[in-house]
């Protein structure tokens, strides 16, 4: 069965503090819609703009909230440097969840990505997930270093957000040509549909916290093979993520709180990660109408 795992959103209140009452509504609904699990402390967790302090806390409240649930938690643990993220899961290690996921530091680092994910697998306690985003870090893997990697026998699984279908292909096959196991998982929000159609394992994307229920309904219409519906509801994802981030992202963090805001799901729409003001009344008339207009789905 195909896996359907949100990149979550951290919830937070105006002060910058967890919500942790929003954090266990939000999986509550997620596992209600039948998600198998979440990614937090990602791209849209916002980890680059929370505290050490902070991050810890979601992650302890995320164990509490998702405890005996049989919900797939998956950590991040990005950081600037490698020797970080090393100290970073070594502090998270006395938690209760399923697997880390890291992505290399930016080129700034001037670290081989390549030995550093290797590190990662190496050290690591629980299964490890490797985030391939060369947008946001600027790192790109040969088709030889993707072989290497998902030869580790710690490496459960690669999020591809590359939006390359090149690549996706390319990985389909070698994991079947070479009999590899690692499971690989579209995180492009855009394209699950043709990607688990034409072979991933499942999808991790952004937006889960509020699109749970249309994303497990792509996965589960792949699986019986009605790919008609999928692309259905891969479209209705689509306006969804118009209205709500907007089609240049340019609200994607405060739009997608807002909404959960208005679904009564967490206290507050404030994000590091964005200003503010970038979700003005226009963008809130156009979510709440949003709301109304794709009630079913996301209900």
């Amino acid at each position: 069965m195909s896996k359907v795992i949100s990149a979550s959103i951290t919830p937070l209140k105006n002060d910058g503090s967890i919500d942790k009452q929003g954090v266990k509504n939000v999986f509550d609904r997620n596992i209600k819609h039948g998600l198998d699990g979440a990614f937090i402390l990602g791209t849209m967790g916002e980890w680059g703009g929370l505290s050490d302090k902070v991050k810890e806390e979601y992650v302890e409240t995320a164990c509490e909230a998702t405890k005996g649930s049989g919900f797939e938690l998956l950590v991040g643990v990005n950081a600037t440097c490698l020797p970080l993220s090393l100290e970073t899961m070594k502090n998270y290690s006395k938690y209760e969840f399923d697997s880390y996921v890291f992505m290399p530091p930016g080129k700034t680092s001037w670290l081989d990505p390549i030995k550093a994910i290797l590190t990662v697998c190496d050290k690591a306690d629980r299964p490890v997930y490797y985030y391939h985003c060369p947008p946001n870090n600027g790192v790109n893997l040969s088709l030889a270093d993707f072989e290497k990697i998902m030869r580790h026998p710690n490496l459960k699984g690669i999020k591809n957000s590359a939006s390359n279908m090149w690549l996706r292909r390319e990985l389909i096959f070698m994991k079947k040509e070479l009999g590899l196991k690692t499971l690989i998982l579209e995180g492009q929000e855009w394209a699950v549909d043709e990607a688990m159609m034409a072979g991933y394992d499942g999808m991790v994307c952004g937006c889960g916290a509020l699109c749970s229920k249309p994303m497990v309904g792509i996965a589960r219409a792949i699986e019986r093979v009605d790919y008609a519906e999928a692309v259905r509801l891969q479209n209705v994802l689509i306006e969804i993520y118009h209205s709500i981030y907007g089609i240049g992202l340019d609200h994607i963090w405060t739009g997608t709180k807002y909404a959960l805001v208005k679904l009564g799901l967490i206290d507050s729409y404030y994000t590091s990660a964005q200003e503010m003001d970038s979700l003005n009344d226009a963008h809130k008339k156009q979510i709440d109408e949003c709301l109304i207009k794709f009630k079913a789905e996301l209900d």
